[in-house]
């Protein structure tokens, strides 16, 4: 089945807004969304879900009862519309919203942190505990970029946590460097034809495995993300080497031990008027 260019393109929107640092707001998708689940790479348990009921109204349109889950599988499909709904359980993290930027984040419970972001027009450039006003400019073809980015200064610090990310002149986002305290991870992404995420790499490991698939009247769209506990740390000749991750969440209600698939249906047509949607 051929997909319309407009789904087409809400669905290039949706993978690029994914970056694990926030997301912009969007005027999308209630009535596109079929399901969206997440569950144990080893097991079947739910750790996401959004569950509809169908509300009988002039519009016609399907209401959400409940999501719950995690943050990032959740912006897989939704927009700041949903999550404003207040009917977000997120079991492991609590929902933050930044009035300047007027997007949803999540950070650990319990964690009182600031966060600060810079955006050009709706790419996220920066997220991090200090208020910067720009990043700095790094050579993408350096094998030893993250020097440039990696602040020693803050390293016995474990509330300093900054995540960059950089952007190719076609506006690919092609790297992104993560540091808290003194751990810091790199992260390089690979695209397919049409030019929507196919694999994200976590320090040079597969960290995320994007697909879409078409059956009927819906495009299938799954996102495997595997358990990378690793980061880098810095010897003291400044040689990157891997170590367990102290950072690392480890509860069992929450996370996973070998890594997560989230499955989202989109319907490939609007479904705000039909009776039968998101049964």
């Amino acid at each position: 089945m051929i997909i319309t260019q407009n789904i087409r393109a809400v669905f290039l929107f949706l993978l690029i807004s994914l970056s694990c640092f926030g997301q912009k707001d969007i005027s999308v998708i209630e009535c596109n969304i079929k399901s969206l689940k997440t569950t144990c790479l080893e097991s079947s348990k739910i750790i996401s879900e959004v569950k509809y009921k169908v509300q009988h109204s002039d519009l016609g349109s399907a209401k959400i009862d409940r999501i719950y889950g995690r943050f990032e599988d959740l912006k897989t499909g939704l927009s700041d519309k949903n999550f404003n709904q207040n009917k977000i359980d997120l079991t492991c993290e609590q929902l933050m919203h930044d009035q300047e930027n007027k997007i949803y984040y999540s950070r650990e419970k319990n964690d009182q942190r600031n966060f600060y972001f810079i955006y050009e027009s709706d790419k996220l450039m920066y997220k991090g505990t200090e208020d910067l006003k720009q990043i700095k400019q790094i050579n993408l073809n350096s094998d030893t970029k993250y020097i440039l980015l990696y602040n020693k200064e803050r390293e016995n610090d474990e509330n300093y946590e900054v995540s960059y990310n950089y952007y190719d002149p076609n506006g690919l986002l092609i790297y992104s460097f993560h540091q808290r305290a003194n751990e810091f991870d790199e992260f390089t992404y690979e695209y397919n034809r049409s030019l929507e995420y196919h694999t994200i790499y976590k320090n040079g490991a597969i960290w995320k495995e994007y697909s879409n698939h078409d059956k009927d009247e819906i495009i299938e769209s799954t996102v495997i993300e595997y358990i990378i506990p690793e980061s880098y740390q810095l010897d003291k000749k400044s040689r990157p080497f891997l170590k367990e991750s102290k950072f690392t969440l480890k509860d069992k209600n929450c996370h996973c031990r070998e890594g997560y698939v989230t499955k989202v249906e989109f319907w490939t047509k609007n479904k705000c008027h039909e009776e039968y949607i998101l049964e």
